[in-house]
């Protein structure tokens, strides 16, 4: 038997690791608290948008989104490590808290969204401020969630 494997038969319970990706918590029956954990999950489904976006369509402006993101979870990383601040939970997850990574992409994400509206897209400007607002409420609300 290989040696990191846990015989159950024994009477050992396996350890396990918790899927830390998401470990948010709530208060039980904060109605409100449960609505930012599911928005704090923004980043994973832009990331999967992204990602069929640019596999169906292979638009450069898709591609320069994905890799920006991707150089920006590799700067907070960068970060994390100089700053080495402890998470508020240490229990919810494995390396180190600030600056959030889900804020920090949100961040990213709303400053892409805000200039390519301004800079590449021709569309009526009430349409174009209501999508921009969209976009910078929901990173403002993964922000607070964070």
């Amino acid at each position: 038997m290989h040696d990191t494997l846990v015989d159950i038969s024994a009477g050992q319970a396996p350890r396990l690791k918790p899927f830390s990706l998401t470990h948010f918590q709530y208060q039980d029956g904060d109605h409100f608290g449960m609505l930012l954990a599911l928005i704090s999950l923004a980043p994973i489904f832009l990331i999967v948008s992204e990602t069929s976006i640019i596999l169906s369509r292979r638009e450069m402006a898709s591609i320069l989104l994905l890799l920006g993101q991707l150089l920006n979870e590799l700067f907070n990383l960068i970060i994390k490590l100089t700053i080495r601040e402890p998470r508020p939970h240490e229990h919810l997850g494995d390396g180190y808290g600030m600056p959030s990574s889900h804020a920090q992409f949100m961040g990213f994400f709303v400053v892409y969204v805000v200039v390519y509206l301004e800079t590449r897209v021709v569309m009526h400007q009430v349409h174009r401020r209501v999508v921009q607002a969209g976009s910078l409420v929901l990173g403002g609300l993964v922000l607070i969630s964070r």
